[in-house]
């Protein structure tokens, strides 16, 4: 007997930007997720609380802001960054007491992993790794449990990937390559296929899965058929690439072009593997019954303004891809909401669905009122980046027309008007015409920070 409870199928990519998914406009052929939107609600404005992995995704584990959850910053070498606190309780955890079967499967970039019943993990892509072992960086990346996967499939494949990536065509490319794996040796082909059989093994049972995909984060070095599916010369290069400072580090135009069709193509590769899953949801009469997520963790700057990665405020880093899919008992649904929400939703969301109540610890407010079009989105959204030196703090406040930055120690300020400049061009914090707006973003990121002090502990019990 299957259960009345929903089933939760969390899927996250990494890297993702909001504009790579055909439902918000892109060019990028994405109709599984297109179809997911059609028949659930798409997220025109959704935002990361951080615009790096491991501080980004312990704001969605926990419903939690930065600065009360602890996790600031990641470290170049990444498994001496410090973990979520031991005092947080993350949304999975509070599944699993209400005896839902929790799996997670590829990348979740966390420490520790708290709340899951099963787990086959990997560190993800990493375009610094050259070298499967013994890297400066810490631990080979792809893991044991994909390489012995890998090895089985075809023995001395996992080696080929690192010789690949010390090659000469990988550096001059700017890790723009075809793959020297098949797409069914690709490493999100593997946290498919674990997320399909956990699935197949707790269909009896209320289950959590988070699929937590590798791309298209840098390397982008897509298999075939998706590393020509796009045609370089068709990539329309934007505004903001041409504008690139003259001391810019992103290629030429012609390498640039190559880089984007290669990430447009892991972005349909992503798009496919999420639609494996869907068939299966349906081919065990799942589909109906589960909640389905997708989002990413943080954008990519792709060129934009003469840099590559994420670690910045613009929109192309902290604007996320968002779509819902509720369970079959939410009807009539809001098609496309436009009003501000945050990833910090999505764990209220999730319990809120699985008949959990939500801590009074927990920032975030639950989207199913919004997907129902009972209620708004926020007036405002927060993002705050600390660098992995730790040398400077930067805490952004975005409303629906304004976004305001503060840099500590530098007292560095910026302030856009997205209505006249979407682009994000001109920053108006110096100028005088603006001084009264200046001081209104200013009060209301103090406030925000302010009213969301929030304690972990009620009546000496954690919450």
């Amino acid at each position: 007997m299957k259960s009345q409870k929903p089933n939760i199928v969390l899927i996250t990519s990494d890297q993702q930007r909001f504009d790579t998914v055909g439902a918000y406009g892109s060019v990028v052929r994405t109709p599984v997720l297109d179809q997911l939107a059609a028949e659930g609600s798409l997220f025109e404005y959704a935002f990361c609380n951080n615009p790096v992995c491991m501080p980004s995704r312990a704001c969605m584990q926990t419903g939690r802001y930065t600065h009360q959850h602890g996790l600031r910053y990641m470290e170049s070498a990444i498994h001496t960054t410090p973990g979520l606190p031991p005092w947080e309780v993350t949304f999975m955890e509070r599944l699993q007491n209400a005896d839902y079967r929790t799996g997670a499967f590829g990348k979740l970039h966390m420490h520790p992993h708290k709340g899951f019943d099963e787990m086959q993990l990997t560190n993800g892509q990493g375009a610094r790794w050259h070298v499967p072992y013994g890297a400066p960086f810490g631990p080979h990346q792809f893991g044991d449990d994909y390489a012995r996967w890998l090895e089985e499939k075809r023995p001395g494949a996992y080696a080929q990937i690192y010789e690949q990536r010390r090659s000469r065509e990988y550096r001059q490319y700017h890790s723009a390559v075809t793959s020297v794996l098949a797409f069914e040796e690709y490493v999100d082909y593997w946290i498919t296929e674990n997320t399909i059989d956990f699935i197949e093994r707790e269909k009896d049972n209320p289950f959590f899965v988070w699929m937590g995909l590798c791309n298209p984060h840098t390397p982008v070095d897509a298999p075939e058929p998706y590393s020509t599916m796009y045609d370089p010369d068709d990539i329309v290069l934007s505004e903001k690439y041409l504008k690139r400072p003259e001391s810019s580090r992103v290629p030429e135009p012609d390498v640039m072009r190559r880089w984007i069709a290669h990430y447009y193509g892991l972005c349909t590769m992503v798009d496919d593997l999420v639609g494996m899953v869907v068939k299966k949801l349906k081919e065990l009469d799942l589909y109906e019954n589960t909640l389905i997520i997708y989002t990413s963790d943080h954008g990519e700057m792709m060129g934009d303004f003469g840099r590559f990665g994420k670690g910045r405020f613009y929109e192309p880093v902290i604007r996320m891809p968002l779509i819902i899919k509720p369970p079959d008992g939410d009807e009539n649904v809001q098609r496309r909401v436009s009003g501000l929400v945050e990833l910090i939703d999505l764990a209220p969301t999730i319990l809120d669905y699985a008949g959990l109540r939500i801590p009074p610890s927990v920032q975030g407010i639950s989207l199913r009122p919004i997907l129902k079009g009972e209620a708004g989105g926020k007036e405002q959204i927060l993002c705050e980046y600390t660098t992995e030196n730790k040398e400077s703090n930067g805490k952004c406040i975005r409303t629906g027309r304004y976004k305001y930055a503060r840099w500590s120690p530098q007292g560095r300020e910026e302030l856009y008007d997205l209505h006249t400049d979407p682009d994000e061009l001109n920053n108006l914090a110096d100028d005088e015409r603006y001084a009264d707006l200046l001081s209104e973003m200013r009060a209301r990121l103090i406030d925000h920070l302010t009213m969301s002090e929030r304690p972990i502990i009620v009546r000496n019990r954690y919450v």
